[in-house]
């Protein structure tokens, strides 16, 4: 005679039998689902409401750091990765915003047609920090894209350079996620 494994097993103390049969899987399923709106204007509702819900989420995300609930922009190892290298380095693209603000108050302040020097001195200035802060951002970029290919593979490198480059032209303290790392940290080059 054949012993079933619930009555060969002990039942431990203060245990109780459950009393009835275990659920087929589809019928759990189907408890487990929500019901279906009757038409399409709930439908779209309860749709909104649910697309609300995850980008409230994602933009708790994006302020806290929180990496379940990051968007897909910003989520995976790799883009981790590549926001700490960014994150570890100082950038001109932090300091670019108050160039730009001191470059548009002195042309204010300088009359091109008593000035015409100093005029032309501070646009072609104003052109080479432009050049230099994205020059800087592209080597960022790139350095990022190195390590995230040797840490992982050439699929995940995959528009690191162009995300840790539009990262690095953000003054540190606006970006999001924010900074896990502290300037000039190690991060296991």
């Amino acid at each position: 005679m054949l012993v079933g494994v619930a009555e060969a097993q002990p039942r431990g103390k203060g245990q109780q039998p459950k009393g009835r049969a275990t659920p087929k899987r589809r019928d759990a399923q189907k408890r487990r689902r929500a019901p279906l709106p009757a038409n399409r204007k709930d439908a779209a509702k309860v749709r909104r409401e649910r697309v609300r819900e995850q980008r409230s989420l994602q933009r708790q995300a994006l302020l806290s750091g929180d990496e379940r609930h990051l968007p897909v922009r910003d989520a995976g190892p790799a883009k981790r990765l590549a926001r700490d290298v960014v994150d570890s380095r100082f950038t001109l693209g932090q300091i670019f915003f108050g160039m730009i603000l001191l470059v548009l108050v002195l042309s204010f302040l300088v009359n091109p047609r008593n000035y015409p020097t100093v005029a032309a001195t501070i646009n072609v200035l104003s052109l080479v920090a432009v050049a230099l802060v994205f020059a800087d951002s592209i080597r960022v970029g790139r350095s990022a894209r190195r390590l995230v290919a040797t840490a992982y593979d050439d699929k995940s490198a995959i528009g690191i350079t162009t995300y840790a480059a539009i990262r690095a032209m953000q003054p540190r303290r606006f970006r999001r996620p924010p900074p896990k790392v502290k300037r000039g940290q190690d991060i296991g080059k």
